[in-house]
């Protein structure tokens, strides 16, 4: 009787919160659209649009209702990590970037504690269709963006403050290994005043700096091929 008294205490939550966690503004949401009855949870949705705000600006925009579907997916797959977001809405003010989905309330860059981000990585590619993925492995984030037209997955080799550093096939670099320990050299960093404002778009503002310029598509161009191509590609940038 005890026994069957203590399992029923802790039965498992029906609709179990995922909690998020912004790194700039060190505001903390509880995300999850319905209640233990099963009942939708009116206003989460102004909640979420709020945190999500640009964090330079303080301003609001419309997220698209699939991203925060596929970020609570997400953190119950990683079940007991935080996830902890960097980057939501950007106000077209300091997103320098014309194609960057932050401005459109359609992309997200975080991390979750306690898991790499080569493994967020390839749980967001391998579970997500119509997704744009972009990795930073120099970096402190993993971006993800939902779009209507095919996936996207890119790679930036640069670091914290760096110029960026695309992959030329991000796909061949995962196959051998290559993302796992490639470093640039300040060669082969975007160089020119329009890369390096673009650039400056992902710098991860406060105590974790990084930048996160995506190029697109499913093979990413070297950094300076992908700026000159950028009004040509189908992947939406970061």
């Amino acid at each position: 009787m005890r026994s069957s008294t203590v399992a029923k205490k802790i039965r498992p939550l029906r609709y179990p919160p995922v909690d998020l966690f912004q790194i700039n503004t060190k505001e903390s949401f509880v995300l999850r659209f319905n209640d233990e009855r099963g009942r939708p949870i009116q206003g989460w949705q102004k909640r979420f649009q709020r945190f999500m705000r640009c964090h330079h600006t303080n301003t609001q925009h419309r997220i698209d209702p699939r991203l925060p579907r596929l970020m609570y997916q997400t953190g119950r797959h990683f079940a007991g990590h935080r996830l902890e977001v960097i980057s939501g809405y950007r106000n077209p003010k300091v997103a320098r970037n014309p194609r960057s989905p932050h401005k459109q309330g359609l992309a997200c860059d975080f991390r979750i504690a306690g898991v790499s981000n080569a493994t967020l990585r390839d749980f967001l590619r391998r579970t997500f269709d119509h997704v744009g993925v972009g990795f930073y492995p120099n970096s402190f984030f993993v971006h993800l963006d939902v779009r209507k037209g095919p996936s996207a997955f890119w790679i930036d080799y640069s670091g914290p403050g760096e110029g960026a550093a695309y992959s030329g096939n991000a796909h061949d670099d995962l196959r051998t290994g290559k993302a796992d320990w490639y470093k640039p050299t300040p060669g082969e960093r975007a160089s020119s005043p329009a890369e390096r404002a673009e650039s400056v778009d992902d710098l991860m503002e406060t105590a974790v700096r990084g930048n996160s310029t995506a190029a697109g598509g499913d093979a990413s161009k070297p950094a300076a091929a992908a700026q000159r191509g950028a009004q040509i590609h189908t992947g939406a940038p970061n």
